[in-house]
């Protein structure tokens, strides 16, 4: 938090950041290292990004902008998850395609105390009785959305009580996650001038739906969007399929950073529309991607590819850069999409589901971790200092949590994320 006359400068030189950032346990806000980063000695200068800017509150003044982490060279950070993003972006743009991301944030709405949680609305899902019951707090929310800034498409309860779910407009992969952090900092500011809580934790409530945070990518290169093509079977290009097909050969060994908490795997359960099971589908909540058509006369615009797995626990800069490396992958490599999958993918039997190469993600966050770690995929798309920094953190996060069960594991990370 800078006062006014400081803001101009930090543009240029920056604000004192510790190099512990990097290596930050969510869980209890202890530090951790990995073989790169030691977090006791060093100093960093985050560089906030005037581009960004966002004005929050007219009134008191308050502005918010997101920043990129560099070392006192001026030489980015291997540990900047923004960098790391901007790195992919870039890529996209050598191949001459042209790429948006768009999120759907859902969380839990909660009245009541932090240590007395009590659900804020009790539904029925997707009704106006839900919207009815918290009405200032929807539109205050999106009012302030919008005088921000933020590009909102729809605001709406979700199916479980106490649920909501935001809709970002695609922006550029930085841009989109920018957009998704001050969408989180402005639902939360807002939530507490109304004595409301907000959490994204995968499971905030043990009674009611969990949170996913899905993430939406289309790509156009110079003959328009490669997910549509009317002629074709998919109803998308060759250059559209290769994508999802990259995706999906990615899905397992990315699992951690899409979603790294330790409730994250226990988010992903059949018949709970979070894509527990990784294939692909059009319009199919159940599948781990979902391909999604346009409205007929607007497909162009429109069709895009849902990513269902993730979650509001996740670093975004870095969920978002696993899959578009690995859509970039896929493109390059012109890889064959896999059988699409028109069917609750649950309901299949075992030999079905090997039969069409339906996987399951890993057990748990270790397996998950250790995938993770073992990826040369990954290390080469985020770098090996920031890979390994993460593993650190989020296996530092999974042995905290081990030996508790499920109700304290819920409590201990609701007001976390």
């Amino acid at each position: 938090m800078l006062p006014g006359p400081k803001v101009e400068g930090a543009f240029d030189n920056g604000c004192g950041v510790s190099v512990s950032v990097g290596v930050l346990l969510a869980s209890d806000d202890h530090v951790t290292r990995s073989s790169e980063i030691d977090p006791i000695v060093g100093d960093l200068r985050g560089m906030p990004d005037r581009t960004a800017v966002a004005v929050v509150d007219k009134t008191s003044g308050l502005a918010w902008a997101p920043a990129d982490l560099v070392d006192l060279q001026g030489a980015p950070y291997p540990t900047c998850q923004r960098t790391a993003l901007k790195r992919v972006a870039a890529e996209w743009g050598t191949a001459r395609l042209e790429v948006s991301v768009g999120f759907e944030l859902e969380f839990t709405v909660f009245s009541g105390t932090r240590d007395s949680p009590v659900l804020a609305h009790d539904g029925p899902g997707y009704a106006a009785t839900a919207f009815l019951q918290l009405e200032a707090w929807h539109l205050d929310v999106l009012t302030a959305l919008v005088e921000a800034g933020v590009p909102v498409e729809q605001v709406h309860p979700e199916y479980g009580r106490g649920q909501v779910e935001i809709a970002l407009a695609p922006r550029s992969p930085v841009q989109a996650v920018d957009d998704y952090l001050l969408t989180r900092f402005i639902v939360a500011r807002v939530s507490r001038q109304h004595g409301l809580h907000v959490s994204y934790s995968p499971i905030a409530d043990s009674t009611t739906a969990t949170n996913g945070c899905h993430i939406h990518f289309s790509a156009r290169s110079g003959d328009g969007n490669v997910f549509y093509d009317a002629a074709a079977g998919t109803q998308m290009r060759p250059a559209g399929e290769s994508m999802i097909a990259g995706v999906l050969g990615r899905l397992a060994e990315s699992s951690a950073l899409l979603g790294g908490s330790a409730l994250s795997l226990a988010r992903l359960q059949p018949a709970q529309w979070a894509g527990s099971f990784i294939c692909w589908g059009t319009g199919n909540r159940e599948a781990a991607v979902r391909f999604v058509p346009g409205l007929r006369g607007y497909e162009d615009k429109q069709s895009n590819v849902e990513v269902k797995c993730c979650d509001g626990s996740a670093n975004q800069y870095l969920a978002v850069a696993a899959i578009l490396a690995a859509a970039l992958e896929g493109f390059r490599g012109q890889l064959k999409l896999p059988a699409e999958v028109t069917v609750d993918p649950g309901t299949l039997s075992d030999a079905e589901r090997e039969r069409l190469d339906i996987r399951a993600f890993a057990p748990d966050m270790f397996t998950a971790l250790d995938d993770l770690e073992g990826s040369s995929f990954l290390r080469t798309a985020l770098g090996h200092e920031l890979l390994d920094a993460y593993v650190a953190v989020r296996r530092g996060e999974a042995e905290r949590f081990a030996k508790l069960d499920r109700e304290a594991v819920i409590a201990a990370l609701r007001w976390r994320y």
